[in-house]
């Protein structure tokens, strides 16, 4: 095959990916300086999201985000490189993330980071990629005293009671009184194999899958 039209599907699908990375990227931003109205839009309707913390609709995601937004815990997310696949008006995005939580533990001021990736599942939404559904996967974490001369006080048995991959900062949140989400996904599991799965069913547009 050749001609204008050949040459124009390498272009859009260019666009397509580049389209779904910025939103992805903008998802980070716009959540931790508190652009919620913006951070709303990213999201088509009934989109769900999981993460350490929440488990449900985008929509409560976000007021229960707004609603903590400048309290005692601040929360910064840095978005590495995305692999995104895309079919028609569905795709999905899978990216490198670290999150850095800073907090107090007891007395000890501490910087919680976390390793891991975003799955979305996208899809066109008014002529516009939207997250459709976002699943997390925890690689590993660690936490550091904000002051070495001050370091926290770390229950190890409560602290051995999360998973490896998301410990830390599952151990400082539950401080504050969140609760953490049961089933999330463990890397390397088969879990995340069915994850990726699921990804590939839904790119083939099967109607059985429901993210």
């Amino acid at each position: 095959m050749s001609g204008p039209a050949a040459d124009a599907f390498p272009a859009a699908q260019t666009l397509d990916r580049e389209a779904i990375r910025s939103v992805v990227a903008d998802w980070a931003l716009f959540r931790d300086t508190g652009r919620f109205d913006r951070l709303r839009a990213l999201f088509a309707p009934a989109a769900t999201i999981q993460t350490t913390w929440f488990e449900g609709s985008a929509d409560e995601f976000v007021d229960r985000s707004q609603a903590s937004f400048g309290g005692a815990a601040r929360a910064l997310h840095f978005i590495g490189t995305s692999s995104v696949e895309v079919n028609g008006e569905r795709a999905t995005a899978d990216t490198r993330v670290m999150l850095q939580l800073r907090a107090r533990v007891e007395n000890a001021l501490v910087d919680v980071t976390c390793y891991g990736r975003f799955f979305d599942f996208f899809v066109k939404h008014d002529a516009a990629w939207r997250i459709q559904k976002r699943i997390p996967v925890y690689d590993k974490d660690r936490i550091d005293a904000v002051d070495p001369a001050n370091p926290p006080t770390i229950d190890a048995r409560r602290l051995a009671g999360f998973a490896e991959g998301y410990r830390h900062i599952a151990y400082v949140q539950t401080l504050g009184g969140a609760s953490v989400t049961k089933g999330l996904i463990d890397p390397n599991s088969a879990a995340e194999r069915q994850l990726y799965q699921d990804g590939a069913r839904w790119l083939a547009q099967e109607p059985s899958v429901q993210p």
